[in-house]
């Protein structure tokens, strides 16, 4: 039998979930077919109802509609609740729909992959929108020595400093003076902009991670690197671990292996066809 799922998100057209979830299905030998749905902010709940009444097995959620989607559902994961966002429905027995949030997942399953251990560690998350809030709670979980968040505006980072301890919110980089890990949960460098960030901050890093990924290096790290020898990372890992987790909800399976995954999207990346 062959299950149904997608992904809605606007714009929709370049995701690359449909073939990373695919890839995950000739993992277990599962029967699925998954595609990409477009909705409208306004259109959004009625495209969510009517794709499950006719039996959607699940979906992703994607930009602009993670809130949303996280204001329709009955029930939500702790992911989610914290993060106030749902990227993950799941279809449930009473006809309601489970929200998850799988972003800080699957972070923390490329940190591993890649030998990162953050407990003990202290991190700087720079950004304190959407995606540094989805992470956070995970984040939080690998118990490091603290996660000090580090936002153009303010207020933005004390407001998500505040919803947990161990979380602090960079005030003065007198304050700060090193940390072990670095994650950028901005897109700024997509659009050649870099966060304002002394330098000395990456210098003594022994990680730094950037949310987003390209054919390329981001401008990020491109950056980084020419003034730091720290091991980097681009995001990509991220988009298929958080992919993963979402599978093992959905199919009540084991996690899919994420490398192999990774090594065929990247050598797309690279060469493109």
């Amino acid at each position: 039998m062959t299950r149904e799922f997608c992904v809605l998100g606007n714009p929709i057209a370049h995701s690359r979930s449909p073939q990373i979830h695919e890839l995950f299905a000739q993992q277990f030998e599962h029967n699925l077919c998954y595609r990409r749905q477009l909705a409208t902010v306004d259109r959004f709940s009625r495209v969510v109802a009517g794709l499950f009444r006719q039996g959607l097995a699940g979906a992703n959620v994607t930009v602009p509609f993670k809130v949303q989607a996280y204001q329709l559902v009955t029930r939500t994961t702790a992911e989610a609740s914290f993060a106030r966002a749902v990227n993950t429905l799941i279809p449930q027995r009473d006809g309601g729909l489970l929200g998850a949030n799988t972003d800080g997942k699957g972070l923390l399953y490329d940190l591993k992959r890649q030998g990162v251990d953050l407990s003990g560690c202290k991190v700087l998350l720079i950004g304190a929108g959407g995606a540094a809030r989805g992470v956070l709670k995970n984040l939080l979980d690998a118990k490091p020595e603290g996660i000090w968040i580090y936002n153009r505006t303010t207020a933005n980072a004390r407001a998500l400093s505040e919803l947990s301890t161990g979380v602090h919110c960079v005030e003065s980089w007198s304050s700060l003076a090193a940390v072990d890990v670095v994650i950028n949960a901005t897109s700024a460098s997509l659009f050649g902009q870099l966060p304002d960030v002394p330098e000395r901050m990456y210098r003594h890093a022994e990680f730094i991670y950037d949310m987003v990924y390209g054919a390329e290096l981001t401008g990020f790290l491109k950056h980084v690197q020419q003034v730091s020898d720290a091991r980097c990372s681009d995001g990509l890992g991220m988009l298929v671990g958080q992919a993963a987790e979402s599978y093992r909800l959905w199919w009540g399976s084991e996690l899919p292996r994420i490398e192999p995954v990774i090594r065929v999207l990247r050598q797309q990346l690279v060469e493109p066809s």
